[in-house]
């Protein structure tokens, strides 16, 4: 089916920006969040757009839109004391909201939203009323300075100001005044394993990949599961690191799931972001046992929720009773009764939502077998407890997931209500489906809640806490276990689910050294070609004509074997001569950068910095008068410029990473030999310019 072709507004230019506005706001009104049965109400200040969100899984996060100021806005459920943003700026906020989803595929609003309550709050600390039409750069300024004081992703919600600004207001001449504002917060790059501490010298872990201790705890929690919380964190934890899989994919598998082909055992996949339907099988035998065995625990633990999902789809708007108590339908009920038709060992707690959603009918019972042994109990009315119960069915029930059509009673992941909870007894009767958050919580990323390595005390030892692990954190590891294998990238991309190869770029936490090494010694077999730029570049093309060879031959010839250092990838043979340089690798033609290597971009930095205050000290050591500076001058300045050249090259955006990277050869080339060479001279009388020790010592390295 052909995607709809979407066209943004464009405001006219014979018209003031008032009516543009006017205009754009109509226009927002007439989308289909606001028609048919699932229609939401224009003015009200909170929207639940959550059935237009054709998303895979549940409670998909961030459909629920509510319009308060930054003030009173709370993570969550709407806060009753919260103020919607003022007019006329709410009307504008709303529409731009729905810009926002209509033109970017339904994508999740909450940043844009952060955004705009930064803006609308922007234009009252101005002494403003909050209007788009005034949007001006002082507004904007003054709402990056509030985005710095309450969100940690400065680039990603700067980047979304730039949008509103560019993709929304000036197209739209929403504003009387054409915008040419930029971000003031600059990329961080994506951290990576093998970047460098410039505190320490040492490499550190990265956020993307699981600690080694964290995975082996949580195995061991696995193999001993008892309590459901833990069955099912444990069990979504075995079937993540079973192949590269999104969190979502894995909560949407069916019950059938498992296959076997030539007594191979996988498992049938349905990855997202276009990748086609697949069956994904076992490394090895032993995984497949894991497999089986997470499988196994989750159709045992969610059967009787899945019999009652299937009654549902089949009975809508009627309650589930089990087997013993269908003679109560529509009849008065008593607490003991509705605890064991939802499924609950224990009695209904006095003031819990279900305690309140009970309608008492007035009447009693004496039935010892009614009350659970008590000789007096209340009657409570049927349909109020029908209503609650129902009421509870998750969102888009029957259905698990919307894209494929897989139904609750089908679904994998479909367990009974609370089963997360450690605190209260599950609903046996009552259906749930695991959500993506659920899960991201029970795995540390709720701060303060109770998670599955708090439950059984496992910490991490480099601080005394419980651990932490993101659902996304395995199918990274995954990947990077596969580049350490050096696996082609097509494989690497189908074992994924991914639709493109150049994705796999993301998830690639494998020093560029090791793929630089792979490249030399696996020849035709390398995984990938390594681009070139700079003198090095001239170099391979040079001896590629004069031995008639071809470029990955000469390349590799001329990398030779790599040595890392501090300071980027060293080229040198020691087996010919020793290092020609004395700690001056940035002047040095053989020193080489890799394009994106974090510990290479952190060392730029730092030398930078290093090489500017050097040169300060410099020229205030002239201005006190002090002799032979300036050699020392000439040398930092030129640092400066040779590491500021390096840093803009490594932090490039046009360039892949991976590439290699060279530096033109600097104006005074120093080595060694000729440092010795020049000092002998000076000794000896035979050198023309007055040369001191000090200042031959400057044209020198780094000493």
């Amino acid at each position: 089916m052909t995607a709809p072709v979407v066209v943004r507004f464009v405001g006219a230019p014979e018209k003031t920006a008032r009516q543009n506005l006017t205009a754009f706001i109509e226009r927002a009104r007439q989308q289909r969040f606001f028609r048919g049965p699932d229609a939401v109400d224009w003015s009200s200040g909170t929207w639940n757009l959550r059935p237009f969100a054709l998303t895979r899984g549940q409670h998909p996060a961030g459909y629920v839109l509510h319009f308060t100021n930054h003030e009173t806005t709370r993570r969550g459920t709407r806060s009753p004391h919260a103020v919607n943003l003022r007019e006329p700026f709410l009307d504008a906020a709303k529409a731009v909201a729905v810009e926002f989803l209509v033109s970017n595929g339904m994508g999740s609003p909450s940043k844009l939203m952060a955004v705009l309550r930064a803006v609308e709050r922007a234009f009252r600390d101005l002494g403003k009323s909050p209007d788009l039409v005034d949007l001006g750069p002082e507004v904007l300024d003054q709402a990056t300075a509030i985005l710095r004081e309450s969100v940690s992703d400065l680039w990603t919600f700067g980047r979304m100001l730039e949008r509103l600004v560019h993709e929304i207001v000036n197209p739209g001449r929403l504003s009387t005044t054409h915008l040419l504002w930029r971000s003031p917060f600059p990329y961080e790059g994506v951290d990576r394993s093998d970047r460098v501490s410039t505190e320490a010298g040492v490499v550190e872990g990265s956020e993307k990949l699981p600690h080694l201790k964290c995975i082996l705890d949580l195995a061991s929690v696995f193999h001993g599961a008892t309590v459901p919380a833990d069955v099912v964190t444990t069990a979504w934890f075995a079937l993540a690191v079973f192949s590269p899989t999104r969190v979502t994919e894995i909560l949407t598998l069916p019950l059938d799931c498992e296959t076997e082909m030539d007594g191979v055992y996988g498992l049938a996949w349905r990855p997202l972001k276009g990748g086609d339907p697949m069956t994904k099988f076992a490394t090895n035998a032993e995984w497949a046992e894991v497999a089986r065995t997470a499988i196994l625990r989750l159709r045992e633990l969610g059967a009787t929720a899945r019999q009652a999902a299937a009654w549902y789809a089949e009975h809508p708007g009627r309650l589930y009773l089990p087997e013993g108590f269908e003679h109560l339908r529509g009849e008065p009920l008593t607490r003991w009764e509705v605890a064991r038709i939802i499924g609950k060992e224990s009695r209904i707690e006095k003031g819990s939502a279900l305690d309140k959603a009970m309608r008492p009918t007035g009447k009693t019972t004496t039935d010892l077998a009614r009350s659970g042994g008590s000789i007096r109990t209340p009657l409570y009315d049927f349909v109020s407890i029908q209503d609650y119960i129902l009421k509870s069915l998750p969102p888009d029930f029957p259905l698990a997931d919307k894209r494929s059509g897989l139904t609750a009673a089908d679904a994998l992941f479909c367990l009974p209500r609370h089963v997360m909870r450690t605190d209260g007894d599950m609903l046996l009767h009552v259906p749930d489906l695991i959500s993506a958050s659920q899960v991201h919580h029970d795995l540390g990323g709720k701060p303060g809640g109770t998670t599955v390595f708090y439950r059984h005390q496992l910490l991490d030892p480099r601080n005394g806490q419980p651990w932490k692990l993101t659902s996304h954190q395995p199918r990274h590891l995954l990947n990077t276990l596969a580049q350490s294998k050096h696996l082609s990238e097509t494989l690497i991309a189908f074992w994924s689910g991914r639709k493109r190869v150049d994705q796999n770029a993301w998830y690639n936490h494998i020093p560029h050294a090791a793929f630089i090494e792979a490249y030399v010694t696996m020849g035709e077999n390398a995984p990938r070609g390594v681009g070139v730029v700079g003198p090095l570049a001239d170099k391979v093309e040079e001896r590629a004509r004069r031995e008639m060879v071809t470029h990955d031959t000469a390349l590799r010839l001329e990398v030779g074997s790599i040595i890392a250092t501090r300071y980027g990838l060293c080229r040198h043979n020691y087996a010919l001569t020793p290092c020609p340089k004395d700690k001056n690798c940035i002047g040095c033609g053989e020193n080489t950068f890799v394009k994106g290597d974090a510990g290479q971009i952190a060392e730029a930095r730092k030398q930078l910095d290093i090489s500017f205050n050097a040169v300060q000290n410099c020229r205030n050591a002239m201005e006190n008068g002090e002799p032979g500076v300036e050699r020392w001058l000439s040398k930092h300045a030129e640092a400066v410029v040779r590491w500021g050249m390096a840093l803009a090259l490594l932090t490039d955006s046009e360039m892949a990473d991976g590439t290699l990277i060279t530096l033109p050869p600097p104006p005074v080339s120093q080595t060694r030999a000729g440092l010795t060479l020049a000092i002998r001279e000076q000794a000896s009388g035979h050198e023309e310019d007055d040369f001191v020790f000090e200042e031959l010592l400057a044209v020198g390295g780094n000493f």
